[in-house]
């Protein structure tokens, strides 16, 4: 089987961000990350970064599909190719961000406050670990796009100069880590101060 090398380096380098961010969270919110299932941000991040599964090759009808073997980043490419929408060509500003992990994040938490049960609601708490997973993993994604395209034309937004292309990142790679480590980090706080 073909692998690219671009493709191998966006999972090995969301391996090294994936690990780093872990082993950040164990010593700095070491009962929020307990809570935190392993198996789902480690696909969610490996999703992420690479989008290194290879259901093509199992030939199940539904998980053939380009999502199922592309980074999420990379979702702009077909997206585009089935609705012609232009802010979809590829580095779309919104596929190239934290934004939609960031919203799965929102969506868990509110549907835990929802459910009045912030420490044991199996129903959302898959989401929140998939979207902290994603969030790390589209960050690492970034990273790697940004290192890489340095030695090109440089990290681009389609559409967008190179300035705002790199505001953009910048500001997105804050977000894509910031946000899932202070609510681990909250969560941390919160159940060290209840007892």
């Amino acid at each position: 089987m073909y692998l690219s090398t671009d493709k191998l380096m966006h999972f090995v380098v969301g391996l090294a961000v994936g690990v780093s961010f872990w082993q950040l969270l164990e010593h700095y919110a070491k009962v929020g990350v307990r809570r935190i299932n392993p198996i789902w941000f480690l696909i969610m991040l490996i999703w992420g970064a690479s989008g290194l599964f290879f259901f093509r090759k199992l030939h199940i009808p539904i998980l053939s599909n380009d999502f199922f073997y592309m980074a999420v980043p990379d979702w702009d490419i077909p997206l585009y190719n089935w609705t012609r929408l232009r802010f979809l060509i590829h580095r779309s500003w919104l596929f190239h961000s934290a934004l939609l992990p960031i919203g799965l994040l929102f969506i868990s938490l509110w549907g835990m406050n929802r459910a009045q049960s912030l420490s044991n609601n199996p129903k959302w708490n898959w989401l929140r670990d998939a979207a902290i997973g994603l969030s790390v993993g589209i960050s690492a994604h970034l990273i790697w796009d940004a290192l890489l395209s340095e030695t090109k034309a440089g990290f681009l937004i389609n559409g967008w100069n190179h300035s705002t292309s790199l505001i953009w990142l910048a500001l997105n790679l804050i977000m894509g880590f910031g946000v899932p480590f202070l609510v681990i980090w909250a969560r941390d706080f919160l159940s060290r101060n209840s007892h």
